[in-house]
């Protein structure tokens, strides 16, 4: 496995995933589960993911890459969404059991009306067989950030 992402080892196999949205009165709602695979591609250099999520009534079809840029010491991943096209570079690191990686430096997306959306993604591994990902939303450039999506990763037995 490639230099820093021996971190990331223990996210390949199947899981099955317990997904819920962001409800407009701040409570999280349960979206239909599903399943993902992770694969390790070029000996461990990359991760790669399909996944398929729901966000309120919009069902996204999503490849995640995962990759460590061993000069700058720090996470990328790629994601790739088929509902508006989008393509994502979002960059962070680890501080101890969550990875942390956002695109306020890389591609946050300007919206209609001009305003920069930016996300950022919070992965805490909580046993070797369970993560949550967290996906977050700001309109401020990052100085503040709302829930939009959670979902828990139970390995598939």
């Amino acid at each position: 496995m490639a230099v820093g992402m021996e971190r990331l080892r223990f996210m390949i196999g199947t899981w099955d995933i317990e997904p819920y949205t962001m409800g407009e009165d701040g409570k999280w709602i349960a979206s239909p589960p599903n399943q993902t695979t992770v694969t390790a591609l070029y000996d461990g250099t990359f991760l790669q993911e399909h996944v398929t999520t729901w966000i309120g009534d919009t069902m996204f079809h999503s490849f995640v890459m995962w990759s460590y840029d061993k000069f700058r010491q720090l996470f990328r991943m790629i994601a790739c969404e088929h509902v508006d096209g989008m393509i994502e570079i979002f960059e962070g690191n680890i501080a101890g059991e969550t990875m942390s990686v956002s695109n306020v430096n890389t591609t946050a997306v300007v919206k209609e009306d001009g305003r920069k959306q930016c996300l950022r993604l919070l992965s805490t591994k909580t046993s070797t067989d369970c993560f949550i990902d967290e996906l977050q939303v700001s309109s401020d450039g990052g100085q503040s950030w709302s829930p939009l999506y959670r979902a828990t990763h139970t390995r598939k037995q």
